[in-house]
């Protein structure tokens, strides 16, 4: 039953790309739920200068005593907060506070905790929030928002959102309300996000449950097939008009997470897109237009996954008019084995794009000939000079050497000499071949 009950969640947290590391059961609980806000189109412009923010901020209770305010600009402010063993902080509180404060004020928030419990409910929706960062922190009521209709309605205003090393704490009752019924879908702020945001970056987000002694209290297998059909039909399309950085990484994620960003929402000025230590294996498949999604990507960070075949990957060139830069696809640290002549032919086409696929554990048989022939007799682009120092790491015989520093009877290739080319032959001196740059 509780394997059920994981899966349910698992797979509910992740299609919204929230992600998780790992489940546990923990023992605390807590029914103070956040207060849902009002409908707020326009703030009270009560206070507008400084003393009379830092003054209203002194009321606000566990914010003042764990947090310090400090002025970064004119209509800038700042706060920080280390949140303690037996500490915490409401959202709905910050809330409350920034209604009451100057339209044209904004705030960057950092918190970092040192066992001490947050209540954010996702997506951290504040008026005149500008930057989040959450560390280190235990978050609690992260669901109790997913269909609250006015959180929409609250300015979604953050640029910049980042969570590192963070543990979401649920309770089954939350989770069952969260999911989609019959009229009751997720809000859009839920599904999305910060759709207004620059940079989202969610590093190594676990989940826990509280409460897994009550989950025979709700019929989740008929909850998720609703919840999965609405899904579905609601077919939500999120727009990050000026989104340039997106990670999730540290964790494992739902290939519906991938599909999302990289075949249904539109994030046509993201430069970096990271999925990099999610244990994954096909994603790289997906990203077959890539250009064509992403015009102006720089960097796609698939590093330290388990990737092990590698299609052929289209450079699309001067074909998107908005490329001007050179885009690197990093497949570090995957489960490559195998370098072939076909997968390097097709990065020699390459001018605006660089695959990165060293420190795989490359299987260096006399196959590989066939690929250091290749390297030499062809011009390749500068970007892919690393190829020749790309290190082996079986069979042991040759594990660590580089692959330029290899000889026929390192690979056991003897008898295959017969095949090499003369100009390869020209090129092989005291049992080695030797690579040039040209």
């Amino acid at each position: 039953m509780n394997t059920f009950f994981i899966f349910l969640s698992t797979y509910h947290l992740l299609r919204l790309g929230l992600g998780f590391n790992i489940f546990t059961v923990t023992p605390e609980r807590h029914t103070d739920l956040v207060v849902k806000q009002p409908q707020r189109n326009n703030s009270v412009d009560t206070y507008n200068h400084f003393s009379d923010v830092m003054n209203e901020f002194e009321m606000l209770g566990n914010w003042s005593n764990l947090c310090n305010i400090s002025q970064t600009g004119r209509t800038d402010f700042n706060i920080m907060c280390i949140i303690k063993r037996n500490s915490s902080i409401k959202l709905s509180e910050f809330r409350d506070f920034t209604y009451r404060v100057s339209s044209n004020i904004r705030f960057d928030i950092s918190v970092t905790c040192k066992d001490g419990i947050i209540y954010f409910p996702w997506p951290f929706r504040a008026d005149k929030l500008h930057r989040i960062y959450i560390k280190d922190c235990r978050i609690k009521d992260y669901n109790t928002e997913f269909k609250n209709s006015l959180i929409d309605q609250i300015p979604d205003t953050i640029k910049y959102l980042q969570m590192d090393n963070v543990t979401t704490i649920l309770r089954m009752e939350e989770v069952y309300d969260s999911l989609s019924k019959v009229n009751s879908p997720i809000t859009r702020a839920a599904e999305c996000g910060p759709e207004n945001a620059i940079v989202i970056i969610r590093r190594g987000t676990k989940t826990t449950f509280e409460d897994m002694q009550n989950n025979g209290l709700f019929n989740f297998s008929t909850a998720l097939t609703n919840d999965e059909h609405y899904f579905d039909i609601q077919k939500r399309t999120c727009l990050y008009d000026n989104l340039e950085v997106f990670e999730i990484s540290g964790m494992n994620v739902d290939r519906q997470v991938v599909d999302k960003i990289v075949q249904v929402d539109v994030a046509e000025n993201l430069k970096v897109l990271n999925f990099s230590g999610n244990g994954m294996s096909d994603t790289l498949y997906k990203l077959q237009g890539w250009r064509l999604r992403f015009p102006v990507m720089e960097y796609i960070d698939l590093s330290d996954n388990n990737i092990r075949d590698l299609p052929m990957i289209r450079d699309f060139g001067m074909t998107v008019k908005e490329t001007k830069s050179v885009g690197i696809i990093d497949l570090r640290r995957n489960k490559i084995t195998s370098l072939t002549k076909g997968m390097i032919d097709s990065f020699s086409t390459h001018r605006y794009l660089k695959v990165d696929i060293s420190e795989n554990p490359f299987l260096c048989d006399c196959g590989i000939i066939e690929v250091m022939e290749y390297l030499y007799s062809k011009t390749m682009p500068k970007a892919y000079d690393y190829l020749g120092s790309i290190e082996c790491a079986n069979p042991s015989n040759v594990c660590g050497r580089k692959l330029k520093s290899l000889s026929l009877t390192d690979l056991n290739c003897n008898n295959e000499t017969v095949f090499l080319s003369v100009n390869l032959f020209q090129k092989y001196d005291q049992g080695k071949f030797i690579f040039y740059t040209k």
